[in-house]
């Protein structure tokens, strides 16, 4: 073929490839295209695998970006947290993932937050409620951030809430007692040329790639790619959740101070469409149960609390375990009723 043919050739397939952009980009309101979504793909893609929400953190593999606004110089979305004690105010640590953070609603309608105001408007008295809920994290990271980082600011009240993510790592094949089946060290993602421009350029090849369910963000770069299809669940496997959350929950006590193991409730009716997390969070449910009956820790049973007003609650489940901030003012009232009647917080 000569060089006018050759030519001739890669304008005619250019200008079919403008014209397949150009409508694609006509239809994207019709096909119900998810414009942001293509946009994170291309800024996770132009940053050569940087998540935006997140960043690499020595021991726990990520937190949230320091420096950012509402979030701390430790990661975490809540104030700075100081090491000395406010004589006479009580402190209380909340350790747990998006279902502590806040899920959709950072912060201000977080049950931490939710938590410090109730237990102010009831008793009169302030309270030092910290938010340590990382979004993702499972008990494994959780642990490693109690020992590195929590007991640091001694803290009187320790609540665990956390069930959810470790059911993720339960289904993984090949399952080690320490999820390195599942995570992996914060890998840095390398694109090439051509790929990185196509995502830049082309709104149908980024869409493609949405399509076809290609990782990116924070699962991308801390998950190990699955090895094969999400297995049932071995109960054998909750030894490691178990373990995990019974190691923090002794050392807080040998430390003076009192552990709070909080059921995690969920929505029933989307719990249909995930049989494997359903019954996951039930496990771990029954665990925290069993460990606070056998070793004498706080169980607030929020799970329990939820079943008995199924229709109140309803409207407040985002999705499977996420409740919107009027979700999180039921978990707050239902921790400060337990907290308060035991007399745990007393002068």
């Amino acid at each position: 073929m000569d060089r006018g043919r050759l030519v001739l050739a890669g304008s005619s397939l250019a200008a079919c490839a403008l014209l397949l952009e150009g409508g694609f980009r006509a239809l994207e309101p019709r096909l119900g295209v998810d414009a942001d979504r293509i946009g994170l793909l291309r800024e996770f893609v132009g940053s050569r695998g940087r998540a935006a929400e997140y960043e690499a953190r020595a021991h726990t593999l990520y937190t949230r970006p320091r420096g950012r606004p509402g979030i701390n110089s430790l990661g975490f979305a809540d104030e700075e947290f100081s090491r000395e004690r406010t004589l006479g105010v009580a402190r209380i640590a909340c350790l747990g993932s998006s279902t502590t953070e806040g899920g959709n609603d950072r912060h201000e309608g977080a049950y931490p937050k939710l938590l410090s105001r109730a237990l102010t408007e009831r008793t009169g008295r302030p309270f030092e409620v910290m938010n340590f809920g990382m979004s993702g994290w499972t008990s494994a990271e959780i642990l490693v951030n109690y020992f590195l980082v929590v007991q640091d600011f001694s803290p009187d009240v320790v609540i665990l809430h956390e069930g959810a993510n470790d059911v993720e790592a339960r289904v993984r094949p090949y399952f080690r007692s320490d999820y390195s089946h599942y995570r992996r060290p914060w890998t840095p993602l390398c694109y090439s040329a051509p790929y990185r421009l196509l995502i830049q350029a082309s709104d149908l090849f980024a869409w493609t790639q949405l399509r076809g369910a290609v990782p990116f963000g924070l699962e991308a770069v801390v998950v190990e790619a699955p090895a094969g299809s999400p297995t049932a669940l071995d109960p054998e496997t909750a030894g490691a959740f178990r373990r995990n959350v019974l190691t923090v929950a002794e050392s807080v006590r040998l430390r003076g101070g009192l552990s709070v193991l909080a059921t995690l409730p969920y929505d029933p009716v989307a719990a249909e469409r995930f049989p494997l997390y359903r019954e996951g969070i039930d496990e771990h449910n029954a665990l925290l149960r069993s460990l606070a009956r056998d070793h004498g820790f706080l169980l607030v049973d929020l799970d329990r609390a939820a079943r008995e007003r199924p229709e109140a609650l309803r409207a407040t489940f985002l999705d499977l375990v996420h409740m919107s901030t009027e979700g999180n003012r039921f978990k707050a009232e239902t921790i400060a009723d337990a907290l308060l009647a035991g007399g745990h917080l007393s002068d």
